[in-house]
């Protein structure tokens, strides 16, 4: 995740019965008005996802996707639906503000090998991090449900000070104005947020537990599977094996909101069945290979976390006045070409125009030509306008689909 600073419907055919009623003066007889059809159920792997302004008091956001998360306790009826969580195929797990969460539901901690509460260090690209408790909840996107899944606590007070191995010098998010949200949900290419990495490592960045019973500092520690956070859609029970995110086009129209589907599975019903899809595998690291004016940017990926297209130019003007985004005189298109692992290529065209004219009105949360530098001439993230009417597939690692098995991206 790169950060600035409710559904579809399946097609139902519903039989209408209409009978005669008997009247009463003149002995005529007229004909019941119809009764309207009822509303079709929504189909249970889809959800809204939603670029707006973010939720109050967290300040002027732009290319924030989101979505509602309801949470529960594990097995049980005591849940909470937390609004504006921002939908990031950047990073893995669900991670909320301990704020909104407690003291509302009391969810279980999760411990380490000595018995002592589990930690978890987050760290995003744009040198920021979040630190907080592990604990376990049920998830529920739309009509599916993940159970008993390790989430993150953002900011929880339990957790103490997060480590300096955690903030190495960068910005921690503790409240919905450091986020622009009120947590985030990590659902991307991989199924764990750390893997065997964690597994086998005590110093893995990801993971702390308590050094000693007063819990005054804290130490890595290593992790299972079954204790990290994790993307929650492999533990669906059925549609797991991916996700297609399907946008709007982003025209002058809809500068200001839009609202597009989350939907489950690949190839499982009939709303998620890809044609005419170009699937572009990934390396093991979830890494792309784009090419652009003669460069080629290996660490490349796609994420909608990010708010704008990121990447490093000699020719294009960085802005004053706002750092961290490009500022050309005028529009400028430029066409790049994606390559998958697998040597599959899709041309790209983009446009790129001055951020500082567009975060001149506050009401436009919706940049389609927002980008600006990455800092690394290897790497090119591709935000979320690249979203923008486009359906995406995402496919989660070692998950067979009718595309194949991922990690992939398919559009």
């Amino acid at each position: 995740m790169a950060c600035c600073n409710k559904f579809l419907t399946r097609t139902a055919i519903v039989a209408l019965l209409a009978g005669l009623l008997g009247g009463c003066g003149g002995g005529g007889s007229s004909m019941a008005t119809p009764a309207p059809p009822p509303v079709p159920p929504a189909a249970s792997n889809v959800m809204v996802a939603s670029v707006d302004g973010g939720p109050a008091n967290s300040g002027y956001n732009v290319n924030r996707l989101f979505v509602d998360v309801k949470i529960c306790q594990p097995g049980s009826s005591q849940c909470l639906t937390i609004d504006h969580v921002l939908l990031d195929t950047g990073s893995t797990g669900l991670r909320l503000l301990s704020s909104l969460v407690k003291p509302a539901l009391s969810l279980d901690k999760l411990t380490g090998a000595t018995g002592f509460p589990l930690f978890n260090c987050a760290q995003f690209v744009d040198s920021t991090f979040a630190w907080g408790t592990v604990v376990a909840a049920d998830i529920v996107l739309g009509g599916k449900t993940a159970s008993a899944v390790p989430i993150q606590l953002i900011a929880d007070p339990a957790a103490g000070r997060a480590p300096s191995a955690c903030s190495v010098g960068g910005t921690e998010m503790t409240s919905a104005a450091d986020l622009g949200a009120n947590g985030i949900l990590g659902m991307g290419l991989f199924r764990d947020d750390c893997g065997s990495g964690c597994q086998y490592t005590f110093h893995n960045g990801f993971y702390y537990t308590c050094s000693s019973a007063s819990c005054s500092s804290t130490t890595g520690v290593k992790v299972g599977v079954a204790q990290q956070l994790k993307n929650p859609v492999p533990l669906f029970a059925t549609d797991n094996n991916g996700m297609l995110l399907d946008l709007p086009e982003a025209g002058a129209g809809t500068v200001t909101g839009l609202k597009g589907s989350l939907i489950f599975g690949i190839g499982t019903q009939s709303n998620n069945q890809p044609t005419g899809t170009r699937v572009l595998s990934t390396n093991a690291s979830g890494y792309l290979t784009t090419l652009l004016d003669g460069q080629s940017m290996s660490d490349s990926f796609l994420d909608t976390g990010s708010n704008g297209l990121f990447f490093d130019s000699s020719s294009i003007p960085v802005c004053p006045d706002s750092t961290g985004f490009y500022c050309p005189a005028a529009l400028t298109s430029l066409s790049a070409t994606l390559v998958g692992a697998n040597q599959a290529r899709a041309a790209i065209t983009f446009t790129i125009d001055n951020a500082s004219a567009m975060f001149g009105n506050a009401s436009r949360v919706v940049l389609p030509n927002l980008s600006g530098p990455f800092g690394d001439p290897t790497s090119f993230d591709w935000g979320l306008p690249f979203f923008y009417g486009r359906r995406v597939f995402i496919g989660i690692e070692g998950q067979p689909s009718s595309l194949g098995s991922g990690p992939y991206y398919a559009f």
